[in-house]
């Protein structure tokens, strides 16, 4: 992470080159063997030093941390006082969340090693943690010069200095995280004069985004500067006219309220920890996941109840295809946390995404039962669509919208659009046009629904003008989507443009050279546009990649006979037409001014 002034990789020393085994000499495995009093053949891995070293690396290759600790604390019962294997210990550790393990061996590597800045790091966070505010300074300070990036070591600094009685918050000029961390450092230690500065420096004559006036407006609020706090509002507003909870919070203040919106650190641990999390989120987006892991779980130690570190190490562990933990650290965010039901249904996406398909519909029964969730629902539908269950889907879909009464609002579209397709396949089709119609009036430029309602409308040959604006309007959305580059050329199939048809079913053959129906279609239109042979060889590759048999038959007539007559066949959605993937919380935050 050069970007903020150091190779973190080099100071955790966690990365796979760190790990991969021709990185670990010969030379070195027997040095082990021999401070263990054994002897061991390269190659031949075993319940030995050399085997549990080996086993190690391989397991944290595969991000199993805790298996990867285990493997090395019995290497450590034989060499107990090998530098490297203590700091690899160490490291696992607080990777694996054991945090207080960690600390622990810390003290033993910066015994050994004092200018060691891991070590010392781990230390100054584990005085936080108890408090220990003058050790934490002195562990900080003993660390050698640039050992810690220029985003990080200013925060720590500031917030240990608080836990001292110290404001230091004016040095934090370097960015607007550390110009967010200095206002909270000003409001923990009651500084509101000092805030007003912060606040006037960050809009400086800047005209702030929304969500930017929104938050400073927050915290002129909180100071009680409510004047300042209207004005923002109400300019935040304005962009906004429908956001309900802007408007009570504009209301609120005119009243005399102040919105509970500010987020207070309350501690300086706690304000550690937020720093934490902040580096761990930007080595997260630098996919410097193993270093990112160890950050998040540092700022959990010091404040167990940050659940968006939770869900950091959720999203580290599930792009690292350990789908349990994620699961785990979706659950374990408490019932009180706004992002208790987003939390859930992701644990049930990714049982989903296992195969545990009845896990997760019965965590979204859950949700559903205990919390009146429409979400989990609607996603309860997504799960039979999916499996091809559309009655059992369209149950769920109507108990949603019954929720609702007569009208579906906007911010639920896509339960119009999953009810749709499931109408469709049920060949309900008036009611499916009807929802897909409703879908668009909500999302006129999302390119599924444009797809979707363009290409049922191409399948029953109605509306062809129409669905070709659509769906040239979704493939100019998505230019590499297979599925929406098949429907254009359906489309331009059925309106007998053979001379569109081809290039665009071609294109779309391209991006899925395996779909039989997409094949097929493009075969007909070689055989429309007189290319005989081709035809015949696009069929051939339909009928190899086709499991389905009454598209099996029509393709052996057509190889017998040739095109005799046309019957349109339904093609599946691409996966991103899913309303699962296309909806939901998002949880990602802004890149605005005041974004910590």
């Amino acid at each position: 992470m050069r970007k903020f002034g150091i190779g973190f990789c080099g100071i955790l020393g966690v990365c796979a080159a760190y790990y991969s085994y021709s990185a670990l000499t010969t030379s070195r495995l027997a040095e082990l063997q021999t401070m263990a009093g054994q002897e061991q053949t390269v190659g031949q891995i075993g319940p030995t030093v050399f085997g549990d070293y080996l086993n190690s690396q391989f397991a944290q290759q595969h991000h199993d941390w805790k298996r990867a600790g285990n493997y090395l604390t019995r290497v450590m019962v034989q060499t107990p006082d090998d530098p490297q294997v203590l700091k690899r210990a160490m490291i696992l550790a607080m990777g694996a969340g054991e945090t207080k393990k960690s600390v622990e061996l810390a003290a033993q590597v910066a015994a050994a090693e004092k200018d060691n800045a891991l070590a010392l790091l781990f230390l100054t966070t584990g005085a936080m943690h108890d408090k220990n505010y003058a050790a934490a300074d002195a562990y900080l300070k003993a660390m050698p010069a640039g050992s810690l990036s220029d985003f990080i070591m200013p925060l720590l600094e500031s917030w240990i200095q608080a836990g001292l009685g110290n404001y230091t918050g004016d040095k934090l000029t370097g960015n607007t995280a550390h110009m967010y961390h200095a206002i909270l450092l000003a409001d923990y230690m009651g500084k509101n004069d000092e805030i007003r500065k912060l606040l006037e420096k960050i809009l400086d004559g800047k005209s702030p985004s929304p969500a930017d006036a929104e938050r400073i407006a927050d915290i002129y609020a909180h100071i009680g500067d409510k004047e300042q706090a209207i004005g923002l509002y109400t300019k935040a507003l304005q962009e906004n006219p429908a956001d309900a909870e802007l408007s009570k919070k504009l209301a609120d203040v005119q009243a005399g309220k102040i919105p509970d919106s500010f987020e207070r650190v309350t501690s300086p641990e706690q304000g550690v920890a937020m720093a934490l999390y902040n580096m761990s989120e930007l080595l997260y987006q630098e996919q410097a996941d193993d270093s990112a892991r160890v950050f998040a779980n540092i700022a959990l130690y010091l404040d167990p109840s940050m659940t968006d570190t939770q869900l950091l190490l959720a999203a580290i562990t599930s792009r690292n295809d350990r789908t349990n933990d994620a699961i785990d650290y979706y659950r374990s965010v408490k019932p009180e946390s706004e992002y208790y039901l987003e939390s859930r249904r992701r644990a049930a996406d990714l049982l989903e995404e296992s195969k545990r398909t009845d896990e997760a519909l019965a965590e979204l029964n859950s949700l559903v039962k205990n919390h009146n969730d429409v979400e989990s629902l609607i996603r309860i539908g997504d799960i039979y669509r999916r499996q091809e269950d559309f009655q059992k889907a369209l149950v769920s879909y109507n108990e949603a919208a019954a929720r609702f009464g007569d009208k579906i609002p906007k911010e639920y579209w896509h339960l119009l659009y999953a009810r749709g397709m499931s109408l469709e396949r049920l060949g309900e089709w008036d009611k499916a046009e009807s929802d897909l119609r409703a879908a668009l009036s909500y999302q006129p430029d999302h390119p599924y629904v444009l797809n979707y309602l363009g290409y049922a409308w191409t399948d029953q040959g109605v509306n062809l003008g129409e669905a070709l604006t659509m769906i040239k309007k979704a493939a100019e959305l998505r230019p590499t989507d297979g599925y929406i580059a098949d429907s254009l050329g359906w489309v331009y199939y059925r309106m007998e443009n053979y001379k569109e048809a081809v290039p665009s079913l071609e294109a779309a053959v391209e991006l899925l050279p395996y779909d039989p129906v997409i094949n097929d279609h493009l075969g007909d239109a070689y055989w429309q546009a007189g290319r005989k042979l081709e035809a015949r060889f696009q069929w051939q590759r339909a009928r190899n990649y086709s499991e389905d048999q009454s598209l099996n038959a029509m393709i052996d007539q057509k190889l017998a006979q040739g095109l005799i007559a046309t019957a349109p066949v339904k093609h599946a959605q691409s996966k991103a037409s899913d309303p699962a993937t296309v909806h939901g919380a998002n949880t990602g935050a802004d890149s605005g001014i005041m974004s910590p």
